[in-house]
C-alpha cells in the first residue's frame, strides 16, 4: 500500500505542475482514502498481534 501512497503523491505532484485541477481533487481523494485503508489495516495487524479479545 505505501508504494500506491507514493505513485498517487508523484502523480498529485504532476498533476499540480499542470494545473489539471479536476486530476488535484480526485488525487487527493484518492490519498484520503489510501491514508484510511493503511489505518484500517495497522489497527487490523495490531488486533491481531495482541491475540484474543476478551479471553483474559
Amino acid at each position: 500500500m505505501t508504494s500506491i501512497a507514493t505513485n498517487t503523491r508523484e502523480r498529485l505532484d504532476e498533476a499540480h505542475r499542470m494545473q489539471r485541477l479536476g486530476e488535484v481533487a480526485a488525487l487527493e481523494e484518492s490519498l484520503r482514502h489510501i491514508e484510511g485503508k493503511k489505518g484500517q489495516a495497522d489497527r487490523l495487524r495490531r488486533r491481531a498481534e495482541s491475540g484474543p479479545a476478551g479471553l483474559g
